[in-house]
């Protein structure tokens, strides 16, 4: 993106009100409409004039001859760091979300799950939710099941309530009442462990333990697999807001966008290369390094997890956005999100 050009203030005021016009009707903004609305003190010829300095300094652009002015993604950012006003979240958002976090699930997943889907409902747009960094996943609690005489169920129990469950097959007959007790030597034992610290207990377990061997085994694999597949978690929700904005009526767009949203992995990585300098991060159009949000704008936040920043919250929509207002709304999910995440434990 070009560093922005300087804009007096007329120009400034003339930019801001293309934007709000066109945020709401989503029609070209012609010199007439800005005079009526905005500028009565201004003629249609001084209006159209600074108009034309807009689209010459690209910040707006003119579909047609004769038709109005809509804002290019250079005249939107210029919109957002500039002259973007802050808003607060009304009375009736902040009881909605306060509401829906209320009867949120008591786990992580749940949590998140929950989030996305407030933040697509406030927002009108498709959230965006991160899982969480497990780098350092600690087991809370286990529980083993038998099912058949040497086959059991190993219940995991990850710090924030994260559950896991996988069998194993035993290399004799165990009674629950066996298992039971084995569950309760182990849990004293591996309490609060991380995958690589019950790499260690491996060594110290004698060829008499082999039943304890394999069930630690399995945790450790059990952990390990379920950090591999947390990078590259995105949760979202809302696709069916897409279908209200005009700008994705195009199947072609629509398709990609959603090809996007479906490719966990590259959403991922995508959401991973944007830097918080600020609390509040929007990536518009084609400053997005994929092809398919070159028509889009992200809105992003973090939430926190135990004092931590630990993932990513936001909203993808078109870049005819209410920038303002999904910003405080997605600050407000954002806040909503640690705050409950922070209580889980409790």
């Amino acid at each position: 993106m070009l560093e922005p050009t300087p804009l007096d203030e007329r120009k400034q005021q003339i930019l801001k009100a293309v934007v709000s016009d066109y945020t709401v009707t989503g029609m070209p903004v012609g010199s007439q409409v800005l005079a009526a609305k905005y500028f009565i003190a201004l003629s249609s010829a001084t209006i159209r004039n600074e108009l034309a300095d807009l689209v010459g300094t690209g910040y707006l652009q003119q579909p047609h001859t004769s038709a109005g002015r809509i804002p290019t993604d250079r005249g939107y950012r210029y919109f957002v760091d500039f002259l973007m006003e802050a808003e607060a979240a009304s009375p009736t958002i902040r009881r909605t979300v306060k509401q829906e976090f209320e009867s949120a699930p008591r786990s992580v997943d749940g949590i998140l799950e929950k989030a996305a889907m407030v933040l697509s409902l406030v927002t009108e747009n498709v959230s965006l939710v991160t899982a969480p960094e497990v780098s350092e996943s600690r087991i809370k609690h286990i529980d083993l099941v038998s099912l058949e005489p040497q086959s059991v169920l190993i219940i995991l129990v990850l710090e924030g309530n994260l559950i896991k469950q996988q069998v194993v097959h035993l290399e004799r007959a165990t009674i629950q009442e066996d298992l039971s007790r084995m569950a309760a030597m182990l849990n004293q034992k591996v309490k609060g462990q991380t995958a690589d610290e019950l790499s260690g207990r491996l060594d110290q377990l004698g060829p008499d333990r082999a039943e304890q061997r394999r069930i630690i085994e399995r945790l450790i694999d059990s952990i390990t697999t379920h950090q591999a597949q947390r990078q590259t978690v995105v949760l979202h929700d809302g696709v069916r807001n897409l279908l209200r904005h005009p700008e994705f009526v195009e199947v072609g767009r629509l398709e990609e966008l959603m090809e996007l949203l479906e490719q966990g992995a590259q959403l991922a990585s995508i959401l991973q290369q944007v830097e918080f300098d600020k609390d509040v991060e929007i990536v518009i159009g084609r400053e997005n390094t994929s092809s398919g949000l070159r028509e889009c704008s992200l809105v992003l936040t973090t939430y926190k997890m135990a004092d931590r920043v630990r993932g990513t919250i936001g909203v993808i929509g078109p870049t005819r956005m209410h920038y303002g207002q999904v910003v405080a709304r997605v600050r407000l999910v954002s806040h909503a999100t640690s705050d409950v995440l922070a209580h889980l434990g409790n």
